[in-house]
């Protein structure tokens, strides 16, 4: 998906008209916008002290199930005279996670996925020992990699925990870490990754690659031995969406790996394997004796690593002390049957913890206020009816938020029976879920506003259409944004076709975005905007143009066609069924054709120029791919791979990887189905474009074998006119065209 554009001055001004000060409820935030400054209390990990400090977010990076990520500066430390926290100073730049996601969908699976596991509120949100737990092992991995990799950089470092007040989570501050994800490298033998862990980097295509798989091999066997395998997960490489806790560092002389997530955001349950590599670890798990999986350490045999080190580990005692303590809390916090059993039953300390747990869960959910806290937190009938009703359908949290907070119940009195109340309260929540529906792009600026003041009509179409999906909300309401879309694309085509400084800007901009995004060097940038004006780069933009205009052509063939088809079946059946399956099959089917009528116009414009130009040699590789659907569009790219193998290396991966990116987890940036598809775009197509000729071959025996028996038995002019086309177009006609020219480009490389 692309970047969304949207106001961060009116997200401000909708928070403080949903903050009203006359509410008694409050509207939390569901993130922050950049240059917000937020002054928290925080606890070193080690050592462990207490101050206050000052955080402005300098840019948010998005979120997961784990939770939001920011890019702070700390603008403010304040800490007991004589103290200080080793890496905290003031004005830098540190990594700041709050463990609650921005998105309620995944807030809610998350939480759910928790509560089935060990049936309470997810701990690294709500639970002090749970956060401080998770940083304290990070600390220790990380004083770990010395052992491992010589060197404390492999792994991020912890700072100090912190309480947020606003979106009621605990939070982190860790580690800055500048660096990239992997690059996606031109490898022509890539049958020597499969040996990734003998094959010497220098001869391999994909020394990242391979270096990153050994890196995160070394990083799970290291918590293995620690005692730390629920936290390896975040490190298993077959679980595909792993890579991107690995980042390659630009900010130390090594440039080395290092691990840079250890919070995971989801339990592992044995019926709900969520990756390839899960059903290995749900084996895994139930073999020691785990049948649900999150974060739980063995904490003997952290002690016994600790003890088989001491040089490294001299200093770590009261940090390993501290987390005794602090897992001990996080684990009778939660009724976890897996674990406690029936303890719960007649362990009464046990119990009373588990409950304390519990109502740190309400007290997040904003359904109980500190004062009725209180009284669950003493157990009896009280407690047990009031977690009893939390079962109830829709309706629980309903029933328990009027029942366990006073400020709400106060709230809905002023609803009812005052009515400036009744605007203020309308108003307010208006504006705390236009926050959400700007962000994402339901309302551009005016209609935000437009609505901001009229809470009743959002309302209305909160309710309506706004259940839609976004690009069917913004059609039902601007249905010009239609149209515009269509102009605006074929005005964009117009200007790339005839202005040659259009098309510069164009292919300008998407190489500048490549360097922003890492995938391509300060180096690799310069070298390509330096050639931009040489005569294969300007012929290369001018057919961008005709491929753009084949993008479309596809799709309204495959509607004609298909209306035509349904037509003739309602004009032959009369059933609207029939008529509507056909249309239904007749477009599917040109979408799954490896040959359709956009890319045979992409294919002869191709050939047009080979016989203009009378220039086989630069369309070589073009030439044949421009037939092909989907992979067409990236012929030009391939072309280029032996004169410009940056340039190539970067169009082929921008574009294949664009649309991985539209997949959820699987596809984000760095993930392992990205590598996958830049080898099926890129790699793959060169390896075979060494053995086109004996493909060819092959191709044309293997037609003949099968179309000419079928020939041999044809009793009927249309069989045997319709095999004779497809055995001469097919099988045989590829390999007359392309193997003359294919043998003599090799004779003349030679």
């Amino acid at each position: 998906m692309g970047k969304i554009d949207y106001s961060s001055t009116l997200c401000k001004a909708l928070s403080q008209i949903a903050d009203h000060p006359q509410l008694r409820i409050k509207h939390r935030p569901v993130r922050y916008e950049n240059g917000t400054v937020l002054p928290v209390e925080i606890t070193g990990v080690f050592p462990a002290i207490s101050g206050k400090a000052e955080l402005t977010v300098d840019k948010f990076l998005g979120g997961g199930f784990a939770g939001q990520v920011y890019r702070c500066k700390l603008t403010g430390l304040e800490l007991p005279a004589g103290t200080f926290i080793p890496g905290l100073e003031k004005d830098q730049l540190y990594a700041i996670k709050i463990v609650i996601p921005p998105s309620s969908f995944s807030r809610w699976f998350r939480n759910t996925t928790y509560w089935l596991a060990f049936q309470g509120p997810f701990s690294s949100q709500v639970n002090h020992g749970a956060c401080r737990a998770g940083l304290l092992w990070q600390k220790l991995v990380r004083r770990a990699g010395l052992v491992k990799f010589g060197r404390e950089t492999a792994v991020k470092d912890a700072y100090a925990s912190f309480w947020d007040a606003n979106l009621n989570a605990y939070g982190e501050i860790t580690e800055w870490v500048e660096g990239r994800m992997w690059n996606l490298e031109a490898d022509e033998d890539i049958t020597k990754r499969f040996d990734w862990r003998n094959v010497p980097l220098e001869e391999t295509g994909s020394p990242e690659y391979v270096d990153k798989r050994r890196f995160m091999r070394d990083m799970v066997e290291l918590m293995h031995d620690m005692g730390a395998p629920e936290f390896a997960r975040q490190y298993e490489w077959s679980t595909m969406k792993s890579q991107p806790n690995c980042m390659k560092r630009t900010d130390t002389a090594d440039g080395g790996l290092c691990a840079i997530d250890f919070r995971a955001g989801l339990a592992l349950l044995p019926w709900l394997p969520m990756s390839p590599g899960d059903f290995k670890l749900i084996f895994n798990g139930l073999k020691r004796g785990a049948l649900v999986q999150f974060d739980r350490c063995d904490l003997a045999k952290m002690e016994a690593y600790v003890a088989a080190h001491p040089a490294v580990f001299a200093d770590v005692q009261p940090m390993i002390d501290e987390l005794k303590v602090q897992d001990r809390a996080y684990r009778r916090s939660l009724l976890d049957i897996t674990h406690h059993g029936l303890r719960p039953l007649f362990d009464k300390e046990l119990k009373l913890d588990i409950v304390n747990g519990l109502v740190e869960g309400y007290v997040a959910d904003d359904l109980v206020d500190e004062a009725f806290a209180e009284k669950l937190r003493k157990g009896g009938l009280t407690f047990s009816f009031f977690h009893l009703i939390g079962a109830v359908p829709l309706l629980g949290k309903m029933i328990r938020q009027r029942w366990g907070s006073a400020h709400f119940r106060q709230h809905m009195l002023g609803i009812f029976t005052k009515p400036d109340y009744f605007k203020t309260a309308l108003k307010a929540r208006a504006a705390h879920d236009l926050i959400g529906w700007h962000r994402a792009g339901r309302t551009d600026e005016a209609r935000t506003r437009k609505l901001a003041e009229k809470p009743a009509a959002f309302f209305l179409e909160k309710f309506t259409i706004g259940r839609l999906p976004i690009g069917l909300h913004r059609f039902c309401i601007r249905p010009s944004i239609a149209w515009n879309g269509i102009v605006a694309f074929f005005k964009f085509i117009y200007d790339f076709a005839k202005d040659e400084a259009f098309r510069e800007k164009w292919f300008l901009d998407q190489v500048a975005e490549g360097e922003a995004d890492g995938m391509l060097t300060k180096e690799e940038h310069d070298h390509i905007v330096s050639i931009i004006k040489e005569p294969y780069i300007v012929k290369y933009l001018k057919s961008m143009a005709v491929h753009f205009c084949t993008i479309p052509v596809t799709q309204i063939v495959s509607v004609i066609t298909g209306a035509f088809v349904a037509a003739y079946v309602y004009h032959q059946t009369g059933d609207k069924s029939d008529a509507s399956l056909a249309f239904a099959g007749i477009v599917a089917l040109f979408q799954v054709t490896p040959v359709s009528p956009g890319s045979l116009c992409r294919g002869f414009y191709v050939v047009y120029l080979m016989i203009r130009e009378r220039n086989w040699r630069d369309y070589l590789v073009a030439a044949p791919l421009s037939f092909v659907k989907y992979i067409g569009y990236l012929a030009f790219p391939l072309q280029m791979t032996t004169t410009y193998p940056h340039l190539a290396r970067f169009l082929v991966s921008r574009r294949a990887t664009s649309v991985v990116h539209i997949i959820p987890v699987f596809g984000e940036h760095g993930a392992l189905l990205e590598h996958w598809v830049f080898d099926l775009f890129f790699n793959i197509p060169q390896i075979m474009g060494r053995h086109t000729r004996g493909l060819l071959t092959t191709w044309m025996v293997l037609g003949i074998a099968v179309l000419g028996p079928l020939l041999a038995i044809a009793d009927t002019p249309k069989g045997i006119v319709g095999l004779s086309i497809a055995l001469v177009a097919v099988f045989i006609c590829p390999r007359l065209v392309f193997y003359p020219i294919l043998s003599r480009n090799k004779k003349q490389a030679t």
